[in-house]
Parts: structure tokens; sequence; C-alpha cells
């Protein structure tokens, strides 16, 4: 479920070729906007951005885990 207070909007502008392009694909959902974001999403995807982030936040909080079980083996917690 997608938290409202984390959504962020962004204003996109498209010319008639491009809306006429965005409203002829289908399986990428029913509205414009819904449509716009599979495409990104589906751009991110491919170019592992989306599989990096999810790399880089495992890695902090691996990171965070392990300085808390340090420090509370230390008796600082």
């Amino acid at each position: 479920m997608i938290n409202m207070t984390e959504v962020q909007r962004i204003l996109v502008t498209f010319d008639q070729d491009q809306i006429q392009i965005i409203r002829s694909l289908k399986g990428f959902g029913t509205e414009d906007a819904e449509t716009v974001r599979s495409i990104v999403m589906a751009y991110l995807s491919e170019h592992n951005y989306i599989k990096q982030a999810s790399i880089d936040r495992d890695r902090v909080t691996e990171e965070s885990d392990r300085k808390y079980k340090l420090a509370r083996a230390r008796g600082n917690y």
C-alpha cells in the first residue's frame, strides 16, 4: 500500500504526437497518468535502476542492523 505522505506529483508536458503514442499503448493502464507511470517504471526496471535502488536500500539496512547488534553486544543499548 502506498503511504500518501510519500507521494510526489511531477508535472510533465507532452506534445500531441507524444500523447497519441501514449494513448495508443495497451496494457499500461487506463488513465494517461497510470500509463506514463507504468512506462517510467518499466524503463527504470529494464535498466536496473529499481534493482540497484533495492540493493542499496538493503545494504544500508544491513549496515544499520550490524551497527545496532554491535552496540547492543557492547551494552550500549
